[in-house]
């Protein structure tokens, strides 16, 4: 996807936003900022007295953080890696009166490349301080800075004790994905602390609270951070203000213990992000909502696992539908997350459309003339597997001679099951056009002359959807065949 860079200017400040997403606000980013750099670089110090400081940024292009990192004397070398040259430069033009030239710094080494690339090419225990300032991911593939193999590699290139700062995201307003990185980040074995701030542009612009995590291979004990050295000269960050930050309310901690682990092979993250239920945690908890847990109190190891099922992947989602149709009769009460069923796929999208379409599948299923299909496929035995088309004459003799659908072979039913499906869900995404028809309703443009132009392009959709779900349906078949 291509990335969309905008700088809005007022008269006294700027707000820069990447696809859309607000990045900061001049008027209250040293708020995000002081918080996700001042207590790592902090400890440190306290960690690793008399010592030349090495710090790595990941992210950042923009230079506020690198301002907040120059503010410590200490610090002998800082290395940033962002993967955008396009920021970079807005860092070293318009957002020079604000990072106050910081990238532009003999400590400052600045490097245009992916972060995870650049740090896979480091030696073990490189920096005392590894600052993760990335943007939340748009795509499954931009999540891979957030799974347990990049906090892996981090925590390789940590020095014994060195501490990691991770931009989170909103605790209140995406809860699960909140939880999901705090649990990958335990995961390598780091001891982590979740903290959580407002920034009143964030606010606005609906964001909720802001959410950060503080960690380490070494524990964080609270006597550590009521004894940090905070600087004087900070616009926001107290000490005072700073051990706030740790609390969390009841009711949104306690789901932490509810999340599987982000990884490459299965995108977590970003699937909470998706389909997160947000601020709609658990409501039966009998907690006040004046209840707080402060994290600086407690250490904890992680009590999470990774997920079977990848809802990003077809087959996998497919396999997930199978197994609940063949599931033992003590299992069938079991209550299913519908959502599992048909996640939402695009950051366009929300759980409530898929609900929308859940619920126009159930009326088409209503809809659908089992024995005509059957017969349709019987048409077209030669195209199709003789096991199958065996099987497909035991169903239309029992349809036929109205006999029971029990002890069926599961195969059959799979097949079924997976074409109409297909079908189904293609007609869901362009009605109709599945049966290379075109559209429901006319849809034509006039050419030149004002003749009518037949939508050609919309029957191909639905022709290829069709076919598409051909193949898919034979991929699974196949390899259910070679699984026996």
């Amino acid at each position: 996807m291509s990335t969309s860079l905008f700088v809005e200017k007022y008269d006294h400040s700027i707000a820069f936003y990447i696809n859309g997403d607000l990045q900061f606000d001049s008027a209250d980013e040293v708020i995000y900022h002081e918080n996700l750099v001042i207590p790592a670089i902090s400890l440190a110090l306290q960690r690793f007295p008399n010592t030349d400081l090495r710090v790595l940024i990941c992210g950042g292009g923009d230079g506020l953080a690198a301002r907040d990192v120059l503010r410590f004397t200490q610090v002998k070398k800082i290395d940033l890696v962002d993967y955008d040259p396009e920021v970079l430069e807005l860092a070293n033009t318009a957002f020079k009166p604000y990072n106050l030239g910081s990238l532009e710094h003999e400590k400052v080494n600045v490097y245009a490349q992916e972060a995870f690339a650049f740090v896979n090419e480091l030696a073990d225990h490189s920096y005392h301080v590894v600052i993760c300032d990335f943007t939340s991911p748009k795509s499954a593939a931009g999540a891979s800075i957030y799974s347990q193999e990049w906090f892996q590699a981090v925590n390789r290139i940590l020095i014994p004790t060195g501490i990691i700062a991770v931009n989170g995201i909103s605790p209140n307003y995406e809860t699960q994905a909140f939880w999901c990185l705090y649990q990958t980040l335990l995961s390598v074995n780091l001891s982590i602390k979740p903290l959580q701030i407002k920034i009143p542009s964030f606010v606005n612009h609906d964001y909720g609270n802001w959410g950060f995590f503080l960690g380490s291979s070494a524990k964080i004990l609270r006597e550590e951070i009521t004894n940090l050295d905070i600087p004087e000269n900070l616009n926001h960050l107290t000490l005072e203000n700073l051990l706030k930050v740790f609390e969390f309310e009841t009711k949104i901690a306690a789901s932490r213990n509810q999340v599987k682990i982000h990884t490459l092979e299965n995108e977590q993250f970003f699937y909470y992000i998706l389909n997160d239920p947000g601020s709609e945690y658990d409501d039966d908890l009998e907690i006040a909502n004046d209840e707080y847990i402060n994290f600086l109190d407690i250490d904890e190891e992680v009590n999470a696992n990774l997920e079977e099922i990848n809802s990003f992947k077809l087959e996998s989602v497919a396999k997930f539908w199978i197994e609940n149709i063949y599931a033992p009769p003590e299992e069938e009460q079991k209550t299913v997350n519908i959502h599992q069923l048909v996640p939402v796929r695009h950051h366009y999208h929300e759980p409530k459309m898929t609900t929308s379409w859940l619920g126009y599948m159930q009326d088409l299923l209503s809809e659908i003339d089992v024995k005509q299909l059957v017969n349709s496929l019987l048409a077209r035995a030669q195209e199709l597997p003789p096991n199958i088309v065996k099987e497909l004459r035991i169903l239309a003799d029992k349809i036929k001679y109205n006999q029971p659908l029990n002890n069926l072979n599961p195969k059959i039913v799979e097949f079924i099951t997976l074409l109409s499906l297909t079908m189904l869900m293609a007609n869901l995404v362009a009605p109709d056009s599945v049966f290379a028809k075109g559209s429901y309703y006319r849809r034509s443009s006039y050419s030149s002359g004002n003749t009518y132009v037949n939508d050609v392009g919309l029957k191909m959709f639905g022709f290829v959807l069709t076919a598409l779900g051909g193949i898919w349906l034979s991929s699974i078949m196949n390899r259910s065949d070679d699984d026996n």
